[in-house]
């Protein structure tokens, strides 16, 4: 899936999926089972840094766009008072912006990323089954797609939620409760009107989150924006998502 034009849509193809499977679900499975794309990253030495996702640039075929229930979220890479981002925007839909890679070393466990939503939904609530809608959320996916393909992985599952959540509130959502955390890294509507970077430690989150310590590195990441089940317009800004090493 090659991007050349700053305002073209993300084209992509999709089969149907039962609707026995609720996308949280179909999430983990799409990353874990995917080891036939895996790409290797480079590093940039001068700083330690790998760029996992850039608005700035074209997004190649590792990037995959898939429907996970009813209808397409509409994922865009624009310019504009944000700068350069992903734009992604709710059509009561539910779909999701991936790629996977071979497992990175464990020393890069810092990821940072910039983000924008005006207003999440306020009717969502990430703990209830048919109300979970994110205004945006970054997932990070552990361990060898090869060896754990077509079974859930650990995951967490970074969100900007609306306030009846908590900053830093680590949820085990209604799906996959064994594999995925969901955590409220921020909520609400923001002070101004750009993008907002987060930086947070892997290590460290994924041993609050499964209660014991990390021994993959990140396998695959994601960006997702739904709104599915609330029906409420919702869109969110995507900037650059970094993997950052030996901090």
């Amino acid at each position: 899936m090659s991007i050349s034009n700053k305002s073209v849509q993300f084209s992509f193809t999709h089969s149907s999926i039962s609707k026995a499977l609720h996308w949280i679900g179909i999430v983990v499975i799409v990353l874990s089972s995917s080891c036939d794309r895996t790409d290797r990253l480079p590093i940039d030495n001068s700083n330690n840094m790998i760029i996992l996702l850039n608005p700035e640039s074209e997004l190649g075929e590792e990037w995959e766009h898939r429907r996970l229930r009813r209808t397409d979220t509409t994922y865009t890479r624009v310019e504009s008072a944000f700068g350069h981002t992903i734009r992604a925007e709710g059509n009561n839909s539910a779909s999701i912006l991936f790629r996977v890679f071979e497992p990175i070393a464990l020393n890069c466990n810092t990821l940072r990323w910039s983000w924008y939503v005006e207003k999440p939904q306020q009717s969502s609530d990430l703990r209830t089954k048919g109300m979970d809608d994110v205004a945006a959320s970054v997932f990070v996916m552990f361990g060898d797609s090869g060896i754990f393909r077509d079974i859930p992985v650990p995951t967490l599952k970074y969100v900007w939620a609306n306030k009846q959540h908590r900053i830093g509130e680590i949820i085990t959502g209604p799906y996959l409760k064994e594999s995925v955390r969901t955590i409220v890294i921020r909520r609400g509507s923001p002070v101004d009107q750009k993008l907002v970077t987060e930086r947070v430690n892997l290590s460290e989150d994924y041993k609050n989150a499964f209660g014991e310590s990390l021994n993959d590195g990140v396998n695959g990441i994601a960006i997702f924006t739904d709104n599915d089940d609330t029906r409420e317009s919702i869109v969110a800004h995507y900037g650059k998502i970094e993997l950052l090493c030996n901090e």
